[in-house]
């Protein structure tokens, strides 16, 4: 009985195996007949698993290629954002160099370029620090400009480096002009991070918005130079002037190059 049942077993599974070749006729393979019917099954499955791990195993490949190939273009595209913000920076310095030479040949005097190295604009006592000292010429009082306008005067000196108290100083002060009217007066900075003129003639008819450069007067700084624009004026009833409140053209925060004039 047991005999009939292994027969019986390897019949079905026979006849299984020509099933399976009746309904994959592209099932071929080297050998033909029954044997083939029983043994082509088994290579070509076998072939269709080893070409899927095939297929999984390039498809890993590739997306180790492609992840190399991402990270290789990123350092790319970083090493060319940076080369670029190089260049614009080179052409920033350029323009600002350029305007302060143009500014440079308005005037008569020598003067020793310098570049900004430290700064305290929001304490009580402005200044800046500049790159230049006794041994480039730089003596005490010397005036400081820039392509904009006044910066202040040299009020320390070392051997490489100086310190400038910029006009908004509470311990500096010039002499203006009103570049319409052309009436004087002494401005000085009032520790707040503004301008204020003192001793404007109060007969004079200022205007908001009026151009302010220097007078020329009191031997410190040349005359002309660009100082600020009136933002505000406080007339008086009595009395001889009037005080105006100042916007200075140059911005300080983001002072980078000076000239400092020799006379």
């Amino acid at each position: 009985m047991t005999g009939w049942k292994k027969i019986a077993g390897i019949t079905a599974f026979l006849f299984f195996l020509i099933l399976l070749q009746v309904q994959n006729p592209e099932i071929n393979g080297p050998f033909k007949g029954i044997f083939g019917n029983v043994v082509n099954p088994f290579i070509y499955y076998s072939s269709k698993t080893a070409g899927f791990f095939g297929d999984v195993w390039s498809g890993y490949i590739n997306l180790v290629y492609v992840r190399q190939d991402n990270l290789e273009l990123k350092e790319k595209n970083d090493r060319l954002k940076m080369e670029n913000s190089l260049l614009r920076e080179k052409v920033l310095e350029y323009e600002r160099l350029k305007k302060l030479l143009n500014f440079k040949e308005a005037y008569s005097f020598q003067s020793v370029a310098c570049n900004v190295v430290g700064r305290n604009v929001d304490g009580y006592l402005k200044y800046i620090i500049i790159d230049r000292g006794s041994e480039d010429g730089i003596e005490l009082k010397d005036p400081v400009i820039s392509f904009e306008g006044l910066v202040g005067s040299v009020s320390e000196v070392y051997k490489n480096t100086a310190r400038v108290d910029v006009i908004l100083n509470i311990k500096n002060n010039a002499s203006i002009m009103n570049k319409r009217t052309r009436a004087v007066g002494i401005i000085r900075g009032n520790g707040e991070g503004q301008l204020v003129v003192d001793y404007y003639d109060r007969l004079d008819k200022v205007e908001i918005n009026d151009e302010l450069i220097t007078s020329g007067l009191g031997g410190v700084y040349p005359k002309g130079i660009a100082v600020g624009v009136v933002n505000r004026v406080d007339e008086k009833d009595t009395g001889l002037f009037q005080d105006l409140f100042v916007r200075p053209v140059v911005d300080f925060y983001k002072l980078e190059n000076v000239l400092v004039l020799k006379r």
